[in-house]
């Protein structure tokens, strides 16, 4: 396969991953009027081809991987691996429930799509700002104090121009390295939120910004486990099956639960959840689900619903982390701008009375 050939795949890997949700649903569509799923997919291959898409590559792999009539084996390495599991989970619950799975997995896809876009305008409107207000700070310090600076002595200037000046020369003489820190930091951060498992890391959850990826994995995984179950996987496999493609930290939280469900003195299921993956008031549903007179369809139940709770819970702790990012780097250009005109008001107001000899 040369470079074209590998741009084709990866284009069209990526154009299906986000048109999935429709690819699912018309999948159901033809395999509930009883079309075979090889059939489908070299309709879909035939179609591509015609129209010289570059689709087809994708759909010739799904028929060749798809020999043995496993879609999920067809899928895999082209949809997520979470994706993968309920699509194994629901094939194999037999052909007259593919249809339905299928119905109930394009619309979880919709709302997971939509959880993802939530997250990422969480990510990158504090990115932007951040960007925007060090722009305005270097250029303050780095071109506007200096010209006050050429004007009249440091030394002359008040209280408040003083900080200032102190202000903008450490900015001009260590920004690299403050901004080194933290692209470390940053990186440091990004790294730690799917690797980093400890009692610390279970603290750290709780607040913002770790809260918003606790928050988002957690939904992850009782979307999973919700879909599982609703097609026969027991709990136990559902969060073995879960844990086999989840990070490090997710893994640690699953073995956890796992201690938790082998504890004879936890009467039911919901206590084993309370490992800190979960916020208080999901742990409060699981545990009640467990406690009904039918908990794997109380605990489906959970799932199909957490999305959109769980979706408006980071859009909150979203506003809450941009309102405080807002806040701090208004605070910060108010006592520049402050500084700057109280000095220039101060400079001007010695200038005129040396005019006029006062």
């Amino acid at each position: 396969m040369n470079w074209l050939q590998r741009f084709q795949r990866w284009q069209a890997a990526r154009e299906l991953r986000e048109r999935r949700a429709d690819f699912y649903y018309d999948l159901a569509s033809a395999l509930e009027d009883k079309v075979p799923l090889f059939t489908i997919l070299r309709k879909y291959e035939v179609r591509a081809r015609q129209r010289k898409e570059s689709s087809a590559v994708i759909y010739r792999e799904m028929l060749r991987k798809a020999q043995n009539g496993s879609l999920a084996t067809a899928l895999t390495g082209l949809v997520p691996d979470t994706e993968v599991i309920m699509l194994d989970a629901i094939q194999a619950s037999g052909d007259a429930q593919m249809a339905t799975g299928l119905y109930f997995m394009a619309e979880t896809v919709e709302k997971i799509d939509r959880m993802f876009s939530v997250v990422k305008k969480a990510l990158t409107y504090p990115a932007l700002l951040f960007v925007v207000f060090s722009a305005m700070m270097i250029g303050f310090a780095s071109y506007a104090v200096p010209i006050l600076e050429q004007l009249v002595p440091v030394a002359k200037w008040p209280a408040v121009g003083q900080w200032l000046h102190a202000f903008s020369s450490f900015i001009r003489q260590y920004w690299p390295f403050l901004y080194g820190s933290l692209a470390v930091l940053l990186t440091v951060f990004f790294y730690s939120l799917p690797r980093w498992s400890s009692p610390m890391r279970r603290k750290l959850d709780r607040y913002l910004p770790y809260s918003i990826y606790r928050e988002f994995s957690a939904a992850m995984l009782i979307v999973s486990l919700s879909s599982l179950m609703r097609t026969g996987v027991s709990l136990r496999s559902s969060l073995e099956r879960a844990r086999m493609h989840s990070s490090p930290w997710l893994g640690w939280h699953i073995r956890e639960i796992f201690r938790g469900l082998a504890n004879r003195e936890a009467s039911h299921f919901g206590y084993a959840f309370q490992t800190g993956l979960l916020n208080q008031l999901m742990e409060d549903r699981v545990q009640d689900a467990s406690e009904r007179r039918d908990p794997v369809k109380a605990f489906v139940k959970i799932g199909i619903g957490s999305i959109d709770r769980i979706e408006r819970d980071i859009e909150a702790s979203a506003m809450r982390l941009n309102t405080i990012l807002i806040a701090v780097a208004g605070a910060v250009l108010l006592f520049m701008m402050m500084g700057f005109f109280m000095t220039a008001y101060s400079l001007g107001e010695g200038i005129n009375n040396q005019s006029t000899g006062i």
